[in-house]
């Protein structure tokens, strides 16, 4: 129950904190106005760059976009999640700006990521990291690539390929959505794991969305967290609400 309290305090908070923040940019700059997302989430397991952090993860995400001149995007994000660790903390706060501009075909975006808990989730200090990404649209599927290059701690030049594809194939009353990634250490040269999962989108009530989904990691042999990496069914559902 106490988590579950601290969740909704902290999406109620951020929440409020955003909105404010999209009225104020649509009063001074008038570009467009933000979109403001809170999203709740439950996991079985806390699955990260493929090494298991934790059980039962209880996690409330607030996003807000905003479109700045010259067509540039730019997302703010703050995630608080807990977990029944074991050797890792058992909350963890992260704060993330991502910049993007399409150009071409190409989407390209920086982003900048505050870690409360280190890369090890240890709790012994904090991280901090930039990322690079190009992402693409390949026939019906989206490529993203992105490289992430530590700023405080050691993340040992982490690096990832994703994409995601959706369909309903032309006979499911609903829309499937899927997606796959790929973890590489290019300070070790080696990949560290590939991970697929399924969801989908499924209206709760007027404004809410639940997104069930399964996941399934594997490890590839390298090691994000030393000693936590292996191979992991895990599922879980997300709420969403837009404002």
């Amino acid at each position: 129950m106490t988590k579950l309290i601290k969740i909704g305090t902290f999406a109620a908070f951020f929440a409020t904190m955003n909105a404010t923040a999209g009225t104020i940019t649509e009063v001074t700059a008038t570009p467009a106005a933000a979109i403001v997302d809170v999203t709740t989430e439950y996991s079985s397991e806390k699955v990260w760059r493929g090494s298991d952090v934790g059980a039962n993860e209880a996690a409330a995400t607030v996003t807000t976009d905003l479109e700045l001149p010259a067509e540039i995007g730019l997302q703010l994000s703050a995630d608080y999640s807990t977990v029944d660790g074991t050797t890792t903390s058992d909350e963890a706060t992260d704060l993330t700006a991502v910049f993007s501009k399409s150009v071409s075909d190409y989407l390209l975006s920086l982003s900048y990521t505050w870690y409360s808990e280190g890369f090890d989730q240890s709790g012994d200090g904090g991280a901090q990291e930039v990322g690079l990404s190009v992402s693409k649209k390949v026939g019906p599927v989206n490529l993203t690539l992105t490289q992430y290059l530590a700023v405080e701690g050691d993340n040992n030049a982490y690096s990832e390929l994703a994409g995601a594809y959706s369909s309903n194939f032309n006979v499911l009353p609903i829309e499937l959505d899927f997606s796959a990634r790929v973890g590489y250490l290019a300070q070790d040269s080696t990949f560290t794991h590939a991970e697929a999962r399924i969801s989908t989108d499924l209206p709760v009530i007027e404004g809410i969305v639940a997104q069930p989904f399964v996941a399934y990691s594997t490890d590839l042999g390298g090691e994000f967290i030393d000693n936590f990496s292996g191979d992991n069914f895990f599922g879980g559902v997300q709420f969403k609400r837009s404002f």
